[in-house]
């Protein structure tokens, strides 16, 4: 007995913890929602001239598309910078024809293989522009998103932009379930770090830049392999400023095969713990970093994979001290909490509610694959087995709309 209380009451502690976050986080992003319905970054001053960066590793069968998106965007000063990093497919050769074709593309080709943050670098190094967009090589832009992105930018004191970055490719439920992810979970969190000040990930995929802000930080690192996470930390501790633009809209080709998913999760994951040890120190700083940026970042990123699997014996326990009918109106107050938060989210993130009916499953699931990936991640890095870029295999299908002129979602 005095057991099961034990199990009881660290169920309710985690389920306090979870649900003191998730108010803070959705009270949060109501304000920030109602904040950005007052002042939705309009374009208020005249827009300088957008270096956009695209790091390519082996990225020949999306690039183009890619490309094609960029220069169908209605930002009226642009310059695309295309960085071949030592690739071993025709990417080096397919960045030298667009920018033979086009006059606001330029090629940088590397011929050795250095890594995302350096293929950035050399990117920012090679471009003229006050403002610096980088933007993955497997992303599509909607047409106003490179102008709505930099719009932030002109208001004093903004220093970086994060962009509303969406799965494009939602042709089966794999697919469905990272885009649940990023407009459930991502997006909404981000809304919630906005109004709080502390955004704590500026997407890879599509974000910009003072060039100033980058120089005063020393351009992206190569200490860690999430080095958008690793860049927005070090911008939040040099006393940046982060916005977020939901209207700046981008399309990812996410991973299609659960293997492919794996890979790239093991190194988003890996990368989280690289930056919660080189960012330390933040843990001590006063302020929304100290106070909540890093132990959100711990929670969401360590104790919640701890969490995980203590809170089994938890519910067993309830469920042996209530019986079937309780434990089952318990389990349709759980799963109809995450379907309102996701149909909220949905809601203003104008999304297909069709997806909805996905949740459940994915709920049951998806905890217990990315507690898979960690427990892998910590394995590989206690035998100390190095991470390169960890991308998965492209299928090209978001390329093919982008040069066909399309941007949007792929179903």
């Amino acid at each position: 007995m005095q057991v099961a209380g034990l199990w009881g009451a660290l169920l309710a502690a985690i389920s306090a913890l979870v649900t003191l976050r998730l108010g803070l986080l959705l009270g949060a992003a109501a304000v920030e929602l109602a904040r950005r319905r007052r002042d939705p970054w309009p374009l208020d001053a005249a827009l300088p001239r957008a270096s956009v960066i695209v790091p390519a590793f082996n990225e020949e069968r999306v690039l183009e598309g890619t490309v094609a998106s960029l220069l169908a965007c209605d930002h009226p000063d642009l310059e695309i910078v295309v960085v071949d990093d030592g690739s071993t497919d025709g990417t080096a050769a397919l960045a030298r024809a667009l920018a033979a074709r086009y006059p606001r593309v330029r090629a940088v080709i590397q011929a050795e293989n250095r890594g995302k943050s350096a293929a950035l670098n050399a990117g920012i190094a090679a471009s003229t522009g006050p403002h610096v967009v980088t933007v993955d090589a497997d992303t599509l832009l909607h047409r106003a998103a490179l102008t709505r992105l930099c719009a932030p930018l002109t208001r004093p004191g903004v220093d970086a932009v994060a962009s509303n970055v969406k799965v494009g490719n939602r042709l089966r439920w794999l697919n469905i379930w990272q885009s649940l992810e990023y407009v459930v979970g991502l997006n909404l969190h981000r809304r919630g770090q906005a109004a709080l000040g502390c955004i704590t990930t500026i997407p890879g995929a599509a974000c910009a830049f003072r060039r100033e802000a980058l120089a005063d930080v020393g351009g992206f690192s190569s200490d860690t392999v999430v080095e958008d996470t690793d860049l927005t930390l070090a911008l939040l501790e040099a006393g940046k400023r982060i916005v977020f633009q939901p209207a700046a809209l981008a399309y990812t080709e996410s991973p299609d095969t659960v293997a492919g998913l794996f890979r790239q999760r093991m190194r988003w994951a890996r990368g989280y713990l690289q930056c919660l040890w080189k960012h330390r120190r933040s843990f001590f700083r006063p302020g929304v970093l100290g106070w909540f940026g890093m132990p959100d970042l711990l929670f969401v990123n360590l104790l919640v994979y701890a969490l995980v699997p203590l809170s089994v014996p938890g519910v067993l326990v309830v469920f042996d001290g209530v019986g079937w009918t309780a434990f089952g109106w318990a389990l349709v107050g759980v799963f109809g909490t995450e379907l309102v938060l996701a149909a909220g989210a949905y809601l203003v993130d104008g999304e297909d509610l069709r997806e909805l009916p996905q949740v459940p499953l994915r709920q049951l699931v998806w905890p217990w694959f990315l507690l898979a990936v960690f427990v892998v991640v910590v394995a590989r890095l206690a035998a100390g087995g190095a991470q390169g870029w960890g991308k998965p295999a492209r299928r090209g299908v978001l390329a093919e709309a982008g040069k066909a002129g399309r941007t949007g979602v792929v179903r």
